[in-house]
This record gives C-alpha cells, structure tokens and sequence, in this order.
C-alpha cells in the first residue's frame, strides 16, 4: 500500500471484517476477496443445474451471501464488457443463468409459503433475502385465507 498503512495488518494477511468495508477497501484497492468468496461463471451455472434437476422441489441450499455475490459477478462482467466486448458473451450467459436461477427459486418459495407448511427443515436451505420473501408471501396469502373464509387460515 505505498507509505500507508492500515491497522495492525500485513500485506497478504487474511482478516474477517463487516461486508460493507471490505467492499469500500476492494473498491480502493487495498483488499480483495478470498476466492472462495468469489461467484465464477463456472459456479453459477452449477448452481443452474442444481436448480433445473427434474422433478426436485426441493430449495437446494445456497451459500449465505450468494445474492450478494450473484451482485458483484454481474457488476464485475459489465465492467469487463465495457472494456472487451468479447466478454459481452460471459455477461449475457451469466445474467441468463441467474434469471433462470431467480425464477425457479421463487417459484419453489411460493409454493412453500402458500402450502402452509412450515418447518425448519423447509426454511433452513434459503437466504436471508429468500427467508424474508417467503415470510412476506406466507403472510399474505394467509391474510387472504382469513379474509375469504372468515376465520383464522388453517393449511
């Protein structure tokens, strides 16, 4: 880092801090991400396939910040669009793959939320941002429910 120095921390150490200033020291160059932190192409269409397996109805676990991570594979492929457009292939199959990745996901998680069912064994595959979605659907259609039959919704 030049004469700068930051805290008690060594060129090439690796260290656990909050997201958002890990995110602020990549920006500025001063950190990167450990590559098993990192969401490839490779990876991505993986979890496609997991995802498109037939007949499974089941949410297949996701790491916990895969949304985030699906974010930054997205930002980064545009970014290197811009400067190659041979790379435009890369962003169009990425973005292809999480859009179909996204859709069975929350096809699954609404047939969980209005099924009723609830367990934690249902709820422990998704993300946060999966959890909340499936929360907000669960009470919805259940006010629904209570507002049609007139009576606390029983699955």
């Amino acid at each position: 880092m030049g004469d700068r120095v930051m805290g008690p921390y060594r060129q090439g150490q690796e260290v656990e801090l909050p997201l958002w200033i890990t995110t602020h020291l990549v920006q500025m160059g001063y950190a990167k991400f450990r590559d098993e932190d990192q969401l490839t192409l490779n990876t991505l269409s993986t979890t496609h396939y997991k995802e498109t397996l037939p007949g499974s109805r089941q949410v297949p676990k996701l790491p916990r910040i895969f949304y985030f991570q699906l974010r930054r594979l997205l930002k980064d492929l545009k970014s290197q669009e811009a400067k190659d457009r041979a790379k435009g292939r890369d962003l169009d199959k990425a973005v292809s793959l999480a859009q179909d990745i996204v859709n069975i996901r929350v096809k699954k998680i609404a047939s969980l939320s209005a099924s009723g069912e609830q367990t934690t064994e249902l709820t422990s595959n998704l993300t946060a941002e999966e959890l909340s979605l499936y929360q907000s659907i669960r009470e919805t259609v259940d006010k629904w429910k209570k507002d049609i039959l007139g009576r606390e919704a029983t699955s």
